[in-house]
């Protein structure tokens, strides 16, 4: 998964290099994704994502992601997987039966909040045991989507260039999709906006802080 989405962040590079970031114009966003003539409409997009479709283009997944804050399930501070996680807890080990139930399970936490990390890391962890590449290969396609949104949105080394993202959770995807440890953690308000600082142990990047913003958790 991780290699597949790497090739894709890479594509990214020059883009990024060159400080050319698309951040989201949420008025614009929330109009388009609710708009049913719109090539952004949004039940159009999410079921498309849902299905894997690899012709998502870069503004798509940028409508896709930050349109989803106007949906009705959208929820800062979700919470649909703890059915899951306290089912994964209670495994001393997970066979193939149990694979499959706690795939059945976390493709539910996705109907529910279709970016949630930790549902896809479960599903890519029980298709790698029952060998169901499929699978694993559309969960990884979904997960490279709204990544490249989240990366095209900034680069994170200051407040004018930051990540925006929809929860807390997807800052520690973004880091370990780059093997970058997270430390400390600190909420700064900063010319009225919040963001959340995260301070980054020792890398090969040369990377002390990442700055992500929180825009998103205070639309209504």
């Amino acid at each position: 998964m991780k290699k597949l989405l790497f090739i894709f962040i890479c594509c990214m590079g020059a883009t990024l290099c060159h400080g050319q970031f698309t951040r989201p114009d949420y008025n614009a966003i929330k109009k388009a994704v609710r708009d049913p003539k719109s090539e952004f409409y949004y039940p159009m997009l999410l079921e498309r994502y849902y299905n894997g479709d690899t012709t998502l283009t870069l503004r798509e997944c940028h409508h896709l992601y930050y349109g989803y804050v106007f949906q009705k399930g959208y929820n800062p501070y979700d919470m649909s997987d703890v059915a899951l996680k306290k089912r994964l807890r209670s495994l001393p080990s997970v066979s193939d039966d149990d694979c499959r139930e706690l795939i059945a399970m976390a493709q539910e936490v996705l109907k529910e909040n279709p970016f949630k990390v930790s549902a896809f890391r479960t599903i890519l962890y029980c298709c790698d045991q029952l060998d169901s590449t499929e699978l694993a290969t559309k969960c990884s396609w979904m997960q490279r989507n709204f990544a490249l949104a989240i990366i095209e949105s900034g680069n994170g080394k200051e407040p004018s260039s930051a990540f925006y993202i929809n929860e807390i959770e997807h800052e520690y995807f973004l880091l370990s999709l780059f093997d970058l440890t997270p430390g400390e953690q600190n909420l700064k308000v900063i010319n009225g906006e919040r963001y959340d600082v995260l301070k980054i142990d020792e890398n090969d990047y040369g990377i002390k802080e990442l700055y992500f913003n929180l825009k998103s958790f205070s639309i209504k």
